[in-house]
Parts: C-alpha cells; structure tokens; sequence
C-alpha cells in the first residue's frame, strides 16, 4: 500500500464515521450523505483515485461492500410472510409490480430515451424502505408489511430485469448471447438443485445446520459458512457472464428461504457491512464521478425528470390497492415507499457506464436521481408519518 493509498482509506474511514451523524441531522440517509461525501472527496482525491494503478484496495473494498449488500437485501426477503398472504392480494401486489414495469418501458419508449432508463423508472428496492419503516415504527404493521412484501416481489423482478438488459447489451442477439442464456440456465438450474440439497441437510440435520448458520464461537463458524455460500453464488455467475451481485444476491435469497430464523447472521453481516464496507462502496461511487458534473444544469434537469416520472408510475400502480383492505391514508404511503431504490439506482449507473451503454452524462443523471430519491421520497414519508397516525402495532 503507497502513502497516496493510506491517506485515502484514512479520510475514507473518517468520513465513513462521521457521516451517520451529519446525515441524521441533515434528516438525510446514510447512503445518501457517504455518496455525496464521495463526491466532494472525488475533487481532491479524483484524479488519483481514476489512475489506472492507484485507487485499488479502495476499489476492491468498495466492490466487496456492494456484493456484501447485495446478499444482505437477499437476506431480508421474507419468504414466510409472502407464503402466508392471501392469495388475492399476492395477485394484487404482483400486479402492481408489472404494471410498474409496463409503464416504465411505455414512458421510455414515448420520450425515445435510452432503453436503460426502462430500469431506472421499474426499479424497486427494501434496503431502504426497511430502513425508514424502522424509524417511523411502521414496520410491523399492516401497510409496513405490505410494502415490504411489494417490495421483496419488485426487488426480485428488478434484479432478473438487469440481468438480461446487460447481457443483452454485453452480446446482443447473437450465438454468443444464446449460449450465456444456456450458461444462465444452467446457474439456475445449479440454484435449484443446491435449494434442494439444503432442504434435505436441514430436513436431516436441523441443529447441526442452523447451529453452523448462527453459532457463536471465536472461529465464527456461522459467519464463514454464509461467506462461503455468498462466494459459492459469486463466482458461479461470474463463470457463466452474470454480474457478481446477482449471484450474491441469489446466494442470499437462498439462505432467507432455507433459514427461517437468520437474525443472528442478518445482525452479524450488517456489522461487517454497513459498519465498513458498504459505506466505503458509496463513498467509491461518489469518488467516481465529477461534482461539477452533478451540478450542470441539463443534469440537474434530467434527474428531476426521472425523479418525478419514478413517483408518477407508482402512484398510477398503487390503485390498484383499492381492491385490498388498506385505507385510503395507508395507500397515501405506498408511492414513496416503493420511490427509493438508492443501491439499484447506483447499480444501475455504475454497471452501465462500466459497459459503455450509458454516458457519463446520463450516468451523473442516474445518480442524482438516486440522490434526489433517496432524500425526497423518505422525507415524505417520514413526514406524513408524523401528520397522519394510521398504524395500530408498534414496534416492541
């Protein structure tokens, strides 16, 4: 490691500490203050940070906190609660979610944007939404669940969309492309057969299985062997042309689905995550781009834009709620909650301007909007929570 480097992941840490209190303050999320922290950081550190030989660990560091991310969000999807509702309304929920989709590609076909954009207005997240349930004590009550379980069903769609958008972009409609679609079908055809290999062990062997998923001991045996399982996913995708998030984030759907009680290892992995890592993957988002470039004012219009339309899709999609028993107050809700894909945002942008599909331009647009999202749209919430008492469980 050069001085260059250690200086970095010094300043790094640093503001990766202090952010969580700044950004309290400025009633902001922590995502959002470590990206724009990146982004001031990017004008001191930017050109070193860009260089082809320098800027690795910190690199590594930040790719290493998105996968860990991207598994914790497959962590988080609570299969038992989606198993346990209604059918009818899992119906409506899985409607609400295409017709997301369906409106997103008919905007973006009628302002003849880049086809990217399809994902930018479809794209749903929980991190996120988890978060500002949590603080507004919605999370245990009905429309609490109801958008958690909208949003484990938009998540699960949004990572299969971009999926097939890169692959289609990386090889297009040739041979090539066939055979990665074979190579796909065969990763998910592996994710089946390992589904099935860990209900038998669990069928077989319960407290040895959930022991070693959970247990608590100096070699933190629980730990490794998620870490495994997250690589295991990891690398199988990569061999087969997939981003190494959607293998960890099937690594982590896999273990929510096997796993009902996973809360020592959910607690465990945040620490290691959103207590290092994953700030410093925001951070290194933001050192990747130009401040300036945020700032110019056809950025700025764009992001608006995106901003405005994301809501727009979802208000029109949420209805469709009228047919379950919310209240009207309750669905008042459901726009904002479903409006805040800061990580898949970030995703989105980075993925794209790493492949060549988007501009830096759009890119900077992609992640303002992500910022715009992810400060407006819990603001809002957060806010009407306060106006509008709707909820009867609190959380204990």
């Amino acid at each position: 490691m050069n001085p260059h480097e250690a200086i970095l992941l010094f300043v790094i840490s640093l503001g990766a500490f202090f952010i969580p209190f700044v950004s309290k303050r400025l009633l902001l999320p922590s995502a959002v203050g470590e990206l724009i922290f990146g982004l001031i950081l990017g004008l001191f550190f930017g050109d070193y940070f860009t260089g082809e030989e320098t800027g690795e660990i910190v690199k590594f560091m930040g790719e290493l906190g998105f996968i860990i991310l991207m598994y914790l969000a497959g962590l988080e999807i609570n299969f038992e609660k989606i198993k346990s509702t209604p059918k009818k309304d899992l119906f409506i929920y899985s409607l609400i979610v295409l017709l997301i989709v369906i409106l997103s590609f008919e905007i973006t076909l009628y302002f003849s944007q880049n086809i990217l954009y399809a994902l930018v207005y479809l794209t749903i997240g929980v991190g996120l939404l988890f978060s500002v349930l949590k603080d507004t004590r919605f999370l245990k009550s009905n429309l609490g669940q109801t958008l958690l379980i909208i949003g484990s069903i938009g998540e699960v769609v949004s990572l299969m969309f971009i999926t097939f958008f890169f692959l289609y972009f990386k090889y297009g409609l040739t041979k090539e492309s066939l055979l990665h679609l074979l190579e796909i079908y065969f990763f998910f055809a592996f994710v089946i057969v390992l589904i099935k290999i860990y209900k038998l062990l669990v069928w077989w062997y319960p407290e040895i299985i959930t022991s070693i998923m959970k247990k608590e001991d100096a070699s933190e045996v629980g730990m490794r062997a998620n870490l495994l399982n997250m690589f295991i996913f990891v690398a199988v995708a990569s061999i087969v042309g997939l981003e190494a998030i959607i293998g960890a984030f099937i690594g982590g759907l896999l273990v929510a689905l096997i796993i009902k009680d996973r809360k020592e290892i959910e607690k465990k992995f945040s620490s290691l995550g959103y207590g290092f890592l994953i700030p410093i993957f925001f951070i290194e988002v933001g050192l990747r781009f130009n401040l300036f470039e945020l700032l110019k004012i056809e950025v700025i219009k764009e992001a608006v834009f995106l901003t405005v339309i994301i809501i727009l899709i979802r208000v029109v999609a949420s209805l469709l709620l009228f047919l379950t028993n919310l209240s009207l107050k309750e669905i008042l809700f459901v726009p904002f909650g479903l409006s805040m894909p800061l990580t898949l945002l970030v995703a989105i942008s980075t993925i794209g301007l790493n492949g060549g599909i988007i501009t830096e331009k759009q890119a900077s647009s992609i992640i303002l909007t992500a910022i715009l999202t992810g400060s407006l749209y819990p603001w809002v919430f957060k806010l009407l929570a306060k106006k509008i008492n709707i909820f009867k469980e609190k959380e204990n």
